[in-house]
């Protein structure tokens, strides 16, 4: 065989490997593109991902396509992806937050695993993982309390894999321009402005550059800002939103976040202290107002009318109480037309070893 023909069939051979990897990549990319703009979101290259993250899986494209779509603030399609996963932790807080952003968490919270308070808010502490801390912030920056929004960018730029990331610095950037501290945002914008994808987003974030509907959005956010600082430990979550209600009580998203947190662990006298039938309702709200009326012999026509409890959800819940009594406490024929109420939740539901 000629030398030429050897160096043709060589090159035929090495053409024919690049077109194989470059098509695996591009299949790559197609299958789990949120894995790529999830790297790029903190700051690393595809090839830097695969070495700490892995080969992604359908699960964790999942995930990594919540939390990309949440730093956009795509709410739908955060709650399209979150449906993919229905028992874990990030699967069900964006499915709420995704449905809490458009007015609807009361309204939709048990159609849907709960894995108690933990799907309102993510549990940050030394046994959290990168991925849950760099996504904890996203129900404190919609729900207005800054510190805590401003924390968990902090922690997740500190334990990004390239300790950066657009995703962290624009959020402390935002956080620090609704608080009011321009210098500090300025130091977060200034870093944003050298990276070619983020000097656009981070120009017009300039205070000379608002245009009206941003100046607009920084002043509705600060109207909710606590109008009181306090320390406050890792636990004390209904104190932070009952702090907001206090400042703003048009902060109908912190009510709702309040009310799901007392249902879901079940503390009725915390659920309505809170409750301002005024101020929000729900089929929910209902259903827990009957158990708390019922245990302290309120089932009266006045405290209907109070609680705004509709003649159908009452039906529906002396239809439970026959049922319950009937079959001494069992579930099993109750799970089919009640499944999905609080009722339901209140007497079957139980904390795993986990939890």
């Amino acid at each position: 065989m000629t030398g030429k023909k050897v160096r043709w069939i060589l090159g035929i051979t090495l053409a024919a490997l690049l077109l194989v990897a470059g098509g695996s990549q591009v299949c790559f990319l197609l299958r789990y593109p949120y894995f790529r703009k999830y790297a790029a979101i903190n700051g690393v290259s595809l090839h830097q991902a695969r070495q700490i993250w892995g080969h992604p899986s359908e699960a964790s494209e999942a995930n990594m396509g919540m939390a990309v779509e949440a730093s956009f603030e795509n709410w739908d399609a955060v709650e399209r992806l979150s449906r993919k996963d229905r028992h874990t932790g990030i699967g069900t807080y964006y499915y709420n937050l995704s449905n809490a952003m458009r007015g609807q968490l009361p309204d939709k919270l048990l159609d849907f695993y709960q894995p108690f308070e933990t799907g309102l808010f993510l549990p940050v502490g030394e046994k959290s993982s990168p991925f849950v801390i760099g996504c904890a912030g996203d129900v404190w920056w919609a729900l207005n309390y800054m510190p805590l929004a401003e924390r968990d960018a902090m922690l997740g730029l500190l334990f990004s894999p390239a300790h950066n990331g657009s995703r962290y610095l624009r959020r402390l950037a935002e956080s620090n321009l609704v608080k009011g501290d321009y210098e500090a945002a300025s130091k977060y914008l200034r870093i944003l402005m050298n990276s070619r994808a983020d000097k656009a987003w981070a120009s017009a974030r300039l205070p000379e550059n608002w245009t009206p509907e941003y100046r607009s959005l920084i002043e509705y956010k600060r109207s909710f800002l606590p109008r009181m600082d306090f320390v406050h430990g890792m636990d004390q979550t209904p104190t932070i939103l009952r702090i907001l209600l206090n400042s703003n009580a048009s902060n109908t998203m912190a009510l709702d976040y309040l009310l799901c947190y007392d249902l879901l662990t079940k503390n009725l006298d915390a659920f309505m202290a809170d409750f301002a039938p005024s101020l929000t309702k729900s089929v929910l709200y209902e259903e827990a107002v009957l158990i708390f009326l019922a245990s302290k012999g309120g089932m009266d026509a006045e405290n209907f009318r109070h609680y705004n409890v509709s003649g159908n959800t009452l039906e529906r819940f002396n239809r439970f109480v026959t049922i319950y009594r009937r079959d001494n406490g069992a579930l099993t024929n109750l799970t089919r037309d009640f499944g999905k109420t609080y009722w339901y939740y209140y007497y079957f539901a139980r904390r795993n070893e986990k939890q």
